[in-house]
């Protein structure tokens, strides 16, 4: 990575996002993506089991568990966009026993228990991987009641302003560079909001190269490449009530949504606000 990726910005920061997308992602996910200028997911990407493209954790009374979708081994190193769901291994039932298991008594889990169940049994008739998290991240984009949505950087394929920043033979280059200097939000119907809108967010920012300052997914330099253009940006997560004693951190949004339901915006709030994380 070039100097810039050593910096450090104090929130707000109106950085562009480029995120993986995730079964469920955690509030480290969130609160980058929350805060930036504007966020792409980048299906185009190189797929890793480590990464939580196809896996989310989950509070248990022991600590946590990741629920994973499985997926086809000779597709391994094929772009997320192109990984297939490995048919042999029947997940759906088990993902959701473990759900029913550790969260049947929280606060929300009747309240979503109809709407997430059809979720999962509509994700588990996916041939590829993509289909399914995309169609699991539009959920709960939509539980949480968020008025944008996330760009695919599939979406901007034909775009010459956004750049690789690797070479054509790297399948590991986490393939976005961030040349687009309008400022966009997407909804979840596929529109656009520029600068001035009614959302609010932020145009963005630009390294001292005059590039645009690139955030990535926290804790993934096992999975993701280091953009060229990237800083590391500071967060408070906080911690939130959860259905057993004590925290576990990086449990995804599924978590949230059985503890606090539609009140989950108290805690998105707080990875907004970029104060220090306390309880809530």
């Amino acid at each position: 990575m070039s100097d810039t990726s050593l910096e450090e910005f104090e929130l707000p920061c109106a950085a562009t996002a480029l995120l993986l997308p995730g079964y469920s992602p955690d509030l480290a996910w969130m609160a980058c993506a929350l805060n930036a200028g504007r966020v792409i997911l980048d299906d185009r990407h190189p797929f890793s089991r480590k990464s939580r493209v196809h896996r989310t954790k989950i509070r248990t009374p022991d600590g946590h568990q990741w629920l994973t979708i499985p997926f086809v081994s000779a597709d391994r190193r094929k772009p997320i966009s192109e990984v297939r769901i490995d048919e042999r291994r029947p997940w759906l039932k088990h993902h959701w026993q473990a759900l029913e298991f550790n969260y049947r008594n929280s606060l929300y889990f009747d309240f979503y228990e109809p709407e997430i169940r059809a979720d999962l049994e509509t994700a588990a008739e996916s041939e590829f991987l993509l289909d399914a998290v995309r169609h699991l991240m539009k959920r709960q984009w939509t539980y949480l009641e968020l008025p944008w949505y996330p760009e695919w950087k599939s979406e901007h394929d034909s775009e010459t302003h956004i750049a690789d920043p690797c070479s054509d033979n790297d399948t590991t280059c986490s393939g976005d560079s961030k040349r687009d200097r309008e400022r966009s939000d997407s909804t979840e119907s596929g529109n656009t909001e520029t600068e001035g809108s009614e959302s609010g967010r932020a145009k963005t920012e630009y390294t001292k190269t005059g590039n645009p300052v690139v955030w990535q997914e926290p804790n993934s330099r096992n999975y993701q490449k280091p953009h060229p253009d990237a800083v590391q940006p500071v967060f408070h997560i906080p911690e939130y009530r959860q259905h057993f004693p004590g925290f576990v951190p990086g449990c995804g949004l599924l978590d949230l949504l059985f503890e606090y339901g539609p009140d989950a915006w108290q805690v998105l709030d707080e990875l907004s606000s970029g104060e220090p994380g306390k309880s809530v």
